[in-house]
């Protein structure tokens, strides 16, 4: 459906001439942004891209943005590994989503104006869990058939809000113990199209899903499949029955991960070694340890791993990563390890 030759009334790349003429606004991801800032040791600042946004806004005013949290981007691998599993846990939560109620008759004036601030409320999914956050943006007509949408200033968003208290704590002790900030600051600047432009960005959209595939399945080094297991190791999110080797299906996500990454890692052999606290007899730990190892070899090769590749150790309680004195470090050495090993 064509724009009619008038001055449209654009709201967060929503034009509407007249009822007949509203349509559908699509997200032009190559020209968007969105960052994420973080801050360590009281000064360090990192910026993470994320790479992969889609979204769109229909006739009614419903905007949704979707923000690939795979696609972290701070051009250091072990960083963006570590914050793909420690802190947004990508193999539960891959995507975080905005939603929007926008309110068109706040936004008229843009029919006469290039730029406007404008206060969007905002609902976010991010981790499982959903929370309101106003935003305050700048919107500026482009052209007839091109909006952008940039914050105005950064958005502050807590961790706490979101359960991702756990995951710095993660990834503070990857670091040595330095000590991060448990929040961040948003910012972000969106370009929305319509008219001739979407045919242009449906194009876009399926190379998107097409380099994503073959990044995705495409082999991976020894040292890049070093790096995902030594951080896999720290996830603490394999599970077991107590006292026993049976897997709960809550570790099901993490390990098809694993097996993933190892599929795609056919020159190396992988070494999975379990580990216990000191609750208990040494010998029954030892023993245990050495079946929970095997247990997650058993799922590996499930999923197409052969076996061939992978060497079961257990090591009981004789290798603890913290003293066993509280319950919260015994949890921590009740663990799965992954190490890479030489064919």
């Amino acid at each position: 459906m064509k724009i009619r030759s008038v001055l449209p009334h654009v709201l967060l790349g929503i034009v509407i001439a007249s009822p007949a003429t509203a349509q559908e606004w699509l997200l032009n991801a190559n020209d968007s942004h969105f960052y994420m800032q973080t801050a360590k040791a009281n000064a360090v600042i990192e910026t993470h891209r994320f790479t992969g946004l889609d979204g769109s806004v229909n006739a009614n005013g419903d905007a949704t943005v979707k923000i690939d949290l795979t696609s972290v981007a701070s051009g250091i691998d072990v960083r963006d590994v570590r914050m793909r599993f420690l802190l947004f846990e990508t193999y539960k939560f891959p995507s975080a989503t905005v939603t929007s109620k926008l309110d068109m008759g706040k936004l008229n004036v843009l029919a006469s104006t290039a730029r406007i601030n404008y206060a969007l409320d905002l609902t976010v999914d991010l981790h499982g869990i959903k929370r309101e956050i106003k935003a305050p943006v700048t919107v500026t007509r482009v052209s007839d058939k091109a909006v952008s949408v940039a914050t105005a200033a950064p958005i502050i968003v807590s961790a706490d809000e979101f359960g991702l208290a756990a995951g710095v704590g993660k990834l503070s002790e990857a670091v040595g113990g330095t000590p991060i900030v448990t929040a961040a600051s948003i910012t972000f600047d969106l370009l929305f199209e319509t008219g001739e432009k979407i045919p242009a960005i449906e194009a876009a959209r399926a190379e998107a899903a097409k380099r994503k595939n073959e990044v995705e399945t495409a082999a991976i080094t020894p040292e890049a499949c070093e790096t995902r297991f030594s951080v896999i190791s720290t996830t603490g999110a394999i599970f077991f029955r107590t006292g026993s080797a049976e897997l709960t299906h809550d570790s099901d996500p993490l390990l098809a991960s694993v097996a993933d990454i190892a599929n795609r890692c056919p020159s190396v052999r992988v070494q999975v070694t379990g580990h216990t606290d000191n609750v208990g007899n040494r010998d029954a730990n030892q023993a245990l340890s050495l079946q929970r190892a095997k247990s997650v070899a058993n799922f590996l090769t499930q999923r197409g791993m052969a076996a061939s590749r992978i060497d079961t150790q257990g090591f009981g309680d004789s290798r603890p990563v913290v003293p066993n004195d509280v319950e919260a470090n015994r949890a921590k050495n009740r663990r799965i390890e992954f190490k890479v090993l030489a064919k």
